[in-house]
C-alpha cells in the first residue's frame, strides 16, 4: 500500500513538473509567401476581450515555417490563415504543423452530403423534396 501511494504521488508531481507543449491556434493575415522555402510572413490577429476577433497586432510580423508541401495553393498576400503550431519566443518563428487559408477549407466539396440533402428538399438535384409544392400531402 505504501509503495502504491508513493508511486501515485510521484506520478502526480511528475505531471505538474513536466512542460507539455501543445499546438496553439493562431489567426493572421499573410504579408508575403516564399513557397520554395516554406516560409510566410504573417501579422497575427489578437482576440478581443469579448471573445470576438480584434485588431491586427501592431507589432512586428511573425515568420511562419512549414513544410512546402503543406502550403495551400490558394494562399497569397492578404489571405487570412489559421495556423496550428508553436511560437518560439526567442527567435520569433512560428513552427507550423498545419495551415489553412480561411474560406478555402472544403474546396467546394460536399463531404457530408448536407448541402445535397438541403438542395433536394428544395427541388434541386432531381429530387421531388419539399420545395415547389412537392412536400408532404
Amino acid at each position: 500500500m505504501r509503495t502504491f501511494l508513493l508511486l501515485l504521488i510521484g506520478v502526480l508531481i511528475n505531471g505538474w513538473v513536466t512542460d507539455a507543449s501543445g499546438e496553439d491556434l493562431f489567426l493572421g493575415r499573410v504579408l508575403s509567401v516564399d513557397r520554395d522555402a516554406g516560409r510566410l510572413s504573417v501579422l497575427l490577429i489578437e482576440e478581443g476581450p469579448d471573445g470576438m476577433e480584434g485588431e491586427v497586432n501592431a507589432g512586428e510580423p511573425v515568420e511562419v515555417a512549414i513544410h512546402p508541401d503543406r502550403l495551400p495553393r490558394s494562399l497569397s498576400s492578404g489571405s487570412m490563415v489559421r495556423i496550428w503550431g508553436d511560437l518560439r519566443e526567442g527567435d520569433g518563428v512560428l513552427s507550423a504543423a498545419r495551415l489553412q487559408a480561411s474560406g478555402h477549407g472544403a474546396g467546394g466539396k460536399d463531404a457530408t452530403g448536407v448541402r445535397r440533402r438541403i438542395g433536394k428538399s428544395r427541388g434541386q438535384y432531381g429530387g421531388k423534396g419539399g420545395g415547389k409544392g412537392h412536400g408532404r400531402q
